[in-house]
């Protein structure tokens, strides 16, 4: 039987399938947080899954970079525009959600750009974190971006080129979590708490965070950054 899909995925699916989506993921390089993050702790020379690829932005710098590497996503049409760029990279349609690879087979996992905040309804956001950890070797390192549902109250810095969005939104920032509508995408936004609690359920443990530095100050930079990044290990015992 085919897998039934909500309405509300395959809306956020057909919207990776046009043809904005492709000139907006037309670009290849690693900002400059991801590069950090990748150099600091995946494993040179091993294999790295990359999850939500689109395009292969991710892909093809990490293959540069000695990365034996598998791209993944779930837009067939950005796989095809892919592997017509990119014919020597190894690249598949596939959901993070539902990941065809065998237990603890690599050691180190991406999902870049708050791809997984694209997963919806929420049980698929948490079954793609248990399948990252599932497919995750023991002490391997899982990096994954996530937007932050504090940085839409009135007073954050962000967002203000988008100041009619921000104010229809801004009382969701009282919430732990909640989906946003932006421009028709069902997006994920989550206290950083709250991230943490849903990776640490599926048997992860973080190493690190990184937000925006825009004050200076730790703790106001990690409340309003309009995402964090996340990395994360599984412990050899779980």
């Amino acid at each position: 039987m085919a897998e039934s899909i909500p309405n509300e995925l395959l809306h956020n699916l057909e919207a990776y399938r046009s043809s904005d989506a492709v000139a907006n993921l037309s670009l290849y390089r690693l900002y400059p947080d991801e590069e950090y993050l990748v150099k600091k702790y995946f494993k040179p020379g091993y294999k790295v899954l990359d999850l939500a690829c689109g395009m292969g932005r991710t892909t093809l710098l990490l293959h540069e970079m000695g990365y034996v590497v598998r791209g993944i996503d779930r837009s067939e049409v950005l796989i095809e525009i892919a592997h017509r760029r990119l014919p020597y990279l190894d690249l598949k349609v596939g959901s993070y959600d539902q990941i065809e690879e065998p237990d603890a087979s690599y050691p180190n996992i991406l999902i870049s750009l708050n791809g997984i905040d694209y997963a919806f309804p929420v049980e698929q956001r948490l079954r793609a974190l248990k399948e990252c950890a599932r497919v995750l070797t023991p002490d391997g390192i899982f990096i994954y971006s996530s937007h932050n549902l504090k940085s839409m109250h009135l007073f954050s810095p962000y967002y203000r080129e988008r100041k009619r969005w921000k104010i229809r939104n801004c009382l969701k920032a009282f919430k732990t979590w909640s989906y946003l509508d932006e421009d028709g995408l069902h997006t994920f936004y989550a206290t950083h708490e709250h991230a943490l609690e849903q990776s640490e359920a599926v048997g992860l443990r973080l190493l690190e965070m990184k937000w925006f530095p825009k004050f200076g100050i730790d703790r106001l930079d990690r409340y309003f950054s309009p995402y964090i990044q996340y990395v994360f290990t599984k412990p050899a015992t779980i």
